[in-house]
């Protein structure tokens, strides 16, 4: 970390969804690190205990919260006004990525995706609004993702693809309804990244997605480190007022046999 520099981004308030590891955790640190203080909303509340005490609470705050109920994450976000007085962020951070075939997905799992990958986005969205209006303006940072635009990232993820492209299109008429409050809306796309989201994945459909990936080639773009993501998310926040980045698209560009995320190890460090 570079040392001697005014961050723009210092003493101000980012809540960061989805925060308690991977891409959020790592967007945390850096944000922290340049003097912002951070609320980490996620529903495990040892992982946000043990994030906090990471990254100092002087800086941090964890609040256990399901993002896609817009209720608790309307008191959430009263729980961060109320401890710093002010917000001047927000990065939707949230993904959930499943893998299966579109003719045998059940209905609740749909749902699920579009509660965790769209519904959330859109409810932190409206209540960051508001308090971002009463500071006169600042940024909110929507994370999509790149399975919308490449197809190789992987195979059978038609349904979090759809909720991520809903993101899309969402955004974009977000920023030009926001606009003239000052508020900057950027719209980030990170590539394949190591999260552990493997875990999220039903075992008993794996092997079908990995032939049909397989089938594309035997090589991906490969996998990036969160940290690395975590950095230019932070980039994002340091422009000059009434500047954004609209559109970011991070991918790793160091090509690897096509393996599942819990083989990546040691291949995506190279």
């Amino acid at each position: 970390m570079q040392t001697g520099i005014n961050w723009r981004v210092k003493d101000q308030v980012i809540v960061i969804t989805g925060a308690s590891k991977g891409i959020g955790l790592a967007t945390a640190q850096v944000l922290a690190a340049r003097g912002a203080r951070v609320a980490l909303l996620a529903r495990n509340r040892d992982a946000l205990n043990d994030a906090v005490a990471a990254i100092g609470g002087e800086r941090a705050l964890g609040i256990a919260a399901d993002v896609s109920d817009r209720t608790a994450l309307a008191a959430a976000f009263d729980q961060v006004v109320a401890q710093w007085g002010r917000i001047d962020g927000l990065v939707n951070n949230v993904g959930f990525p499943f893998a299966r075939r579109i003719e045998d997905v059940p209905e609740d799992e749909a749902r699920r995706i579009f509660d965790l990958n769209f519904f959330s986005t859109l409810f932190a969205c409206q209540l960051a609004i508001p308090q971002l209006r009463k500071t006169g303006g600042g940024r909110i940072v929507n994370l999509s993702s790149a399975s919308v635009r490449h197809e190789n990232e992987f195979a059978h993820m038609a349904m979090y693809s759809s909720a991520k492209a809903a993101v899309d299109h969402f955004t974009a008429e977000l920023r030009s309804e926001v606009k003239g409050d000052g508020i900057m809306v950027t719209l980030f796309s990170p590539g394949a990244v190591a999260t552990g989201s493997i875990a999220n994945f039903d075992p008993a459909v794996l092997p079908g997605a990995m032939a049909a990936w397989l089938e594309k080639g035997p090589k991906f773009d490969g996998a990036a480190q969160p940290e690395a993501i975590g950095e230019a998310i932070a980039a994002c926040f340091e422009l000059p007022p009434g500047v954004a980045v609209e559109f970011m698209e991070v991918r790793p560009n160091m090509p690897m046999p096509k393996l599942l995320e819990n083989e990546w190890e040691g291949e995506t460090k190279q």
